[in-house]
């Protein structure tokens, strides 16, 4: 770090906690307009509401079928497969509800019926895929509070103050798992106060903790509303892709909050060094994705869901791991 920016660091890098705190504060802005006008934050697709999905082995001219169904379905989704030579192999359709509809449909403009040789029809109902959207939903919460924990207990000093926080994330999902099975004022209540003293307990204890559990937060909040704002249909995969987003979230984190608290250098010096190494790690990831999901794009397969929300949350990661959570342990650090 040369001299010259290491002095400009020094004067701005509080200021410079102005621009995660802006994206986190839009994004969270986004994402409570977007619930308001879908009644959900995120846009779910069949796996998750309910409907057909019907794939067909043919090189038909999807253009001309998706005009086609146009005329006949309000709400539907098509796309083409191809092979590594770029040939079309198959056309994957998808609406809600039943599939007796749309494969009648089918098999008139095709001019043949659809069988298991030439076809494959899947129906999921809704029933189904809210219990199942619920689940997920029921494992990112749990995801998330259990990473803050463990953080916790690894940065705090104080064992009874861990030994409360681990009897509160067990009490936590236990009470969660009982609100999405049947719904109880009660348990909300509890739920709310619950994670409303654990945050306090962190910010309190902790301030690194505290550092690391907000980085995570702004990165899956951030990415939620670029998914929003893009328009992608989130999945089954698409949960499963944030749950390893916090995962990836973490690590660098860790990694700073490691550095900067057990120096044996200056704090510029032992940030420099875990930021050489952090963005390392972080660029890799990226570089390994971005790589994947060109050789996966495409075959339309639930990878290039995982592999987008992914790219999109490392990015939001740099952000916030080497200026928010950053200047946060260096302020903290510096203090004390």
């Amino acid at each position: 770090m040369t001299q010259k920016f290491e002095n400009f660091y020094n004067k701005n890098y509080k200021k410079f906690l102005i621009i995660p705190a802006t994206l986190l504060i839009l994004s969270l802005i986004y994402i409570a307009i977007f619930y308001i006008q879908n009644d959900s934050i995120i846009k779910k697709d069949v796996s998750l509401t309910g409907g057909t999905t019907i794939t067909i082995f043919t090189d038909t001219d999807p253009s001309k079928l998706k005009a086609a169904l146009a005329k006949n379905f309000s709400d539907f989704s098509i796309n083409s497969i191809s092979d590594n030579t770029g040939k079309q192999t198959q056309i994957i359709i998808t609406i809600p509800g039943e599939p007796e509809k749309l494969k009648s449909f089918l098999e008139d403009y095709l001019g043949y019926p659809l069988t298991d040789e030439n076809s494959s029809i899947q129906f999921t109902g809704s029933s189904l895929s809210e219990d199942f959207y619920k689940q997920l939903i029921v494992a990112v919460f749990l995801a998330f509070f259990w990473m803050a924990c463990i953080v916790f207990v690894i940065f705090a000093k104080q064992i009874k103050i861990k030994i409360l926080t681990i009897f509160l994330n067990i009490l936590f999902g236990i009470l969660l798992g009982f609100l999405f099975t049947k719904l109880s004022t009660i348990s909300l209540i509890l739920l709310i106060a619950i994670a409303i003293f654990l945050i306090y307990t962190y910010i309190k204890n902790s301030i690194p903790s505290f550092a690391v559990m907000l980085s995570a937060f702004a990165d899956i909040v951030m990415t939620l509303a670029l998914v929003d704002f893009i328009g992608m249909k989130i999945s089954t995969a698409g949960i499963v892709a944030f749950l390893m987003l916090i995962g990836y979230s973490v690590d660098t984190d860790i990694l700073l909050t490691t550095r900067m608290l057990k120096r044996k250098r200056e704090p510029n010096q032992e940030l420099w060094g875990a930021f050489k190494t952090g963005t390392t790690m972080t660029l890799t990831s990226i570089v390994a994705i971005a790589t994947a999901l060109i050789i996966v794009y495409p075959f339309h397969s639930v990878l290039n869901q995982i592999f987008t929300i992914l790219l999109i949350g490392l990015g939001f990661d740099l952000i916030n791991t080497w200026i928010s959570n950053a200047s946060m342990i260096k302020w903290y650090v510096e203090r004390k």
